[in-house]
């Protein structure tokens, strides 16, 4: 996939261009991307997805952007494995922000030749979003390009949204946010020193540094899979401040079941969370969290023995 700043930087021919935030790409922005491929192997055109940078309301009130499901390097992952051929991952600013609903769909016309473009039912664009679908469609008639507008994707009785996931991730409940997100929520980093606790249970962890800003499930300790060195392993996940041996700001450790590559320090890592075993608690003793984490090791095992069955 290439990946473009500006929309101006492509140069190529006529496209189909999606429109979206995609914070989490979940199972509505799947739809999108299909159809924009869709469209783009029928007509013998390029896939674009067309988004932001950064959440827009970084711009003006950055103490009000909620936790982001991905990070920038992840949303461009995902982006990727959908195959889509051009992502634009635009920077947003006041000027930016400023153009009325057809200055901005004359700037992205000159500069990607839509024939085809794809929106949500809901998506909004232009001056305070005052462009609509309907929208859209209207200002497609008069610069040459078709709209397709993807309905609601619901499940559960209600609409899938990046909300939603996030609210499902922040009180833990893992196996919601992934059924709506359609795969594993992820969290990457780069491993750093913790507080040495996973040593003095004979259990070393892998303390991951994740990016600020991104949404942090609730305390407990999580069924995971952790890419470390190209290598997949099982894993059993805390996230939180250690209330057995207090001190330091919440953390997220994962304990590699299977791994014996010693120190990892500085290595890039990715988890995938499945399930939540338990909340945060407290233990009488050092001993008493140690048996709690063998059974935790065990219950991953378990988690991942029947998920094999399954398929």
């Amino acid at each position: 996939m290439k990946l473009l700043t500006l929309e101006t930087q492509w140069h190529g021919g006529e496209t189909v261009v999606a429109f979206g935030m995609f914070d989490g790409v979940h199972r509505g922005h799947m739809e999108l991307m299909r159809k924009a491929n869709e469209l783009a192997a029928l007509h013998d055109l390029t896939s674009v997805v067309y988004t932001f940078s950064s959440h827009p309301m970084a711009t003006y009130a950055p103490e009000r952007v909620p936790p982001q499901l991905d990070t920038r390097s992840e949303r461009i992952r995902s982006i990727a494995r959908m195959g889509i051929d051009v992502a634009v991952l635009r920077p947003f600013n006041r000027a930016y922000a400023s153009q009325s609903p057809e200055e901005f769909v004359r700037s992205f016309c000159d500069a990607l030749h839509p024939k085809h473009v794809v929106v949500g039912f809901n998506y909004s664009f232009g001056s305070r979003g005052a462009g609509k679908a309907e929208d859209m469609i209207r200002l497609g008639q008069q610069y040459g390009f078709e709209t397709h507008v993807v309905g609601e994707v619901t499940m559960g009785g209600a609409p899938v949204s990046s909300t939603r996931i996030r609210e499902a991730v922040l009180k833990g409940d893992i196996t919601e946010a992934n059924a709506l997100l359609g795969g594993a929520y992820t969290l990457c980093g780069v491993v750093e020193r913790g507080k040495q606790l996973g040593r003095r249970l004979d259990f070393p962890t892998a303390n991951l540094a994740v990016s600020k800003g991104k949404a942090i499930p609730a305390r407990g300790v999580y069924a995971a899979m952790a890419c470390l060195r190209g290598e997949w392993y099982m894993a059993a996940v805390n996230i939180g401040n250690h209330p057995t041996a207090p001190g330091g700001a919440m953390t997220v450790e994962a304990n590699l079941l299977d791994y014996d590559g010693g120190d990892c320090y500085g290595c890039h890592m990715r988890v995938q969370l499945y399930a939540r075993l338990r909340e945060e608690r407290k233990f009488d003793s050092l001993e008493a969290l140690r048996e709690e984490v063998m059974r935790n090791r065990d219950q991953v095992r378990a988690l991942f023995a029947g998920m094999a069955d399954k398929h």
